[in-house]
């Protein structure tokens, strides 16, 4: 059964799209803001996010980075009345998987959330991610800058890339590292020289790492 997320300030059509998903056979929570959206996904690993781009408080776009810390491989699909190539590109840049225009009907929902489903299994299968492990490692910000880190300099050796991340206790970070190791994210060679393994580069680059 999928987990779906609606975040949607518009009380009746937050009910009609309930109303439509849960027919579906789908499990679904429905917020009416994107603090609330984020405040559920602490509690709930949910497949897919679809956001209202505006409401009260934070945007659907701005919260996205909050969603994909607390769940790495949640969809997200921004759903907007006012689409244009440049809402489309922005909100792709930080992080949706999608944007779907107001007003849509049913065959359109159950479309966008059964592509953004299937589209985030063939990536987590083409890459061989454990999303536990990738889940459990995301949730530290040293861990984030350490993969960050990784990203920019592509290869760095310890003391390089403790100084970088901003630690000063060796053993506190290399506790970091062998999390990062464990989880298939991070590497070392024979020279003691880390870097992203290809399911970290993948990671950084679907994943706002804030």
């Amino acid at each position: 059964m999928v987990k779906v997320l609606v975040a949607e300030d518009d009380i009746e059509l937050r009910k009609s799209m309930v109303e439509i998903i849960e027919l579906e056979g789908h499990s679904v929570t429905a917020v009416g803001c994107a603090e609330a959206a984020i405040d559920a996904c602490e509690h709930t690993c949910f497949d897919v996010a679809l956001m209202d781009l505006l409401m009260p408080g934070m945007t659907g776009v701005e919260a996205i980075s909050n969603l994909r810390q607390l769940s790495p491989f949640i969809a997200v699909v921004i759903i907007t009345a006012y689409a244009t190539v440049d809402t489309a590109v922005d909100a792709m840049k930080k992080g949706a998987d999608s944007v779907m225009t107001k007003p849509f009907n049913a065959d359109g929902l159950l479309m966008a959330i059964k592509r953004s489903v299937a589209e985030k299994q063939l990536l987590k299968s083409a890459t061989n991610i454990d999303s536990d492990s990738v889940y459990a490692a995301l949730a530290n910000p040293f861990r984030r800058m350490t993969l960050k880190q990784l990203g920019t300099h592509k290869q760095l050796k310890f003391m390089d890339l403790c100084r970088l991340v901003g630690i000063e206790d060796h053993t506190k970070f290399n506790f970091h590292l062998r999390q990062l190791i464990k989880a298939g994210l991070v590497v070392q060679n024979e020279n003691k020289i880390y870097f992203l393994t290809t399911t970290g580069q993948f990671v950084l680059q679907h994943h706002n790492l804030s």
